[in-house]
């Protein structure tokens, strides 16, 4: 049982969700919620909350304070953006500050309990639309990637490891992971979740200003 905690200034949509994942999916349960993320981080224990779902725009507060206000204080607690906000602008930005997956309100429901599902076993769930701009400002910022890396780099953003990145490319393990060591060591990282954040804050598109 994954266990969600809703951050959302309409209490109806904290009410629906609560409706939504305890009577249809034995997968999730919200445990808690709140209309403010202040009030969130007096209630939030990181001993029992393994997800937390965070409206975009919450009255009269900054969508990034807030997400840095809760990765601070929860750095291990993976937060996901439920928002009826579907600008690429907003996803680039909330991604680059470690969301790990966004989810418009108006998805249909097996879509975003899949896409929680995935959050809950490590994954980040970035639509192939976040992927392409991001390595746009990539190949404007460090020459033109060659398709295989860049297929290789989406999969890494995607939260894929070196296998099944390989899976995915019909390649062995050891050749994605020899071509894995080669981008760490063009982007002067030490591993792999370095050389995310690395193409994650990628300064070379208007979109990540």
């Amino acid at each position: 049982m994954t266990n969600l905690y809703i951050i959302d200034d309409h209490y109806l949509i904290i009410e629906g969700l609560y409706s939504s994942f305890d009577l249809e999916s034995n997968e999730f349960k919200v445990i808690g919620g709140s209309l403010s993320v202040t009030d969130a981080l007096e209630r939030i224990s990181p001993n029992n909350v393994d997800i937390i779902i965070l409206d975009l725009f919450i009255h009269q507060s900054d969508p990034i304070i807030n997400i840095e206000l809760i990765r601070k204080t929860f750095p291990s607690i993976p937060v996901v953006i439920l928002s009826q906000e579907s600008s690429l602008l907003w996803q680039v930005k909330m991604f680059r500050h470690g969301v790990k997956a966004y989810i418009n309100k108006l998805e249909d429901k097996a879509e975003m309990r899949q896409k929680l599902l995935n959050v809950s076993k490590g994954e980040t769930m970035m639509s192939n639309e976040v992927v392409e701009i991001i390595m746009k400002g990539d190949q404007k910022g460090s020459g033109i990637l060659s398709s295989e890396n860049k297929g290789i780099l989406s999969f890494l953003l995607q939260g894929l490891t070196a296998k099944e990145i390989a899976l995915k490319m019909s390649q062995s393990k050891s050749s994605i992971e020899k071509k894995l060591k080669k981008n760490r060591e063009v982007y002067k990282v030490r591993n792999n979740y370095e050389l995310i954040i690395k193409l994650l804050h990628k300064q070379t598109s208007p979109l990540f200003l």
